[in-house]
């Protein structure tokens, strides 16, 4: 059971939004900031961890429910339980020494949510237009929404500041 809750924002949007390219240069600005961050992100395809010829592989075809690889101080944990919520993804693997973990999808979810939206995919708008967790949006257009801060595609920064003070509570001159 975890002694705290662990402080989580997810960014969301539409296929091919931007989400990821946008992951990846606000992860290391949390990082940066000396916070321990994690990261999930939902497939909704699906994924393969293991390849072909390798034990794993083999072995999750056997009929197992669980397969967990570890090695060189990494571990990975292959689970065929269904598609589980993300509340019980977080308390079943998300490490407790995490200060914040940044999720990848999950709209639908009650978690604090930055949408990333581009003009060319928006087809009308926001996904989490009415979400009342909806924190920030990300666009190159201006979003029907006004009573959420707004940031170009590239302020990272603006974004790693909102995460900093609405989701950690922490104040605005520790943040740079």
């Amino acid at each position: 059971m975890r002694a705290r809750a662990l402080r989580t924002v997810s960014v969301v949007g539409r296929h091919d939004s931007g989400k990821t390219t946008f992951l990846l240069a606000l992860l290391p600005l949390l990082v940066s900031r000396g916070l321990r961050v994690g990261c999930l992100k939902h497939a909704h395809a699906g994924f393969e961890v293991d390849h072909e010829g390798k034990d794993s592989y083999r072995m999750r075809r056997t009929g197992v429910v669980q397969t967990i690889v570890t090695g060189g101080g990494q571990t990975a944990v292959i689970d065929d339980a269904g598609e589980p919520q993300v509340a019980k993804v977080i308390e079943r693997y998300a490490r407790e020494d995490l200060d914040l973990l940044v999720i990848e999808g999950y709209k639908r979810e009650p978690l604090p949510k930055v949408e990333v939206a581009r003009a060319a995919v928006a087809r009308g708008g926001l996904v989490c237009a009415d979400d009342p967790l909806l924190i920030g949006v990300v666009a190159d257009f201006a979003p029907p929404r006004r009573d959420v801060p707004l940031f170009a595609l590239d302020d990272h920064v603006g974004v790693a500041d909102l995460i900093w003070t609405r989701v950690l509570g922490r104040g605005p001159a520790a943040a740079r």
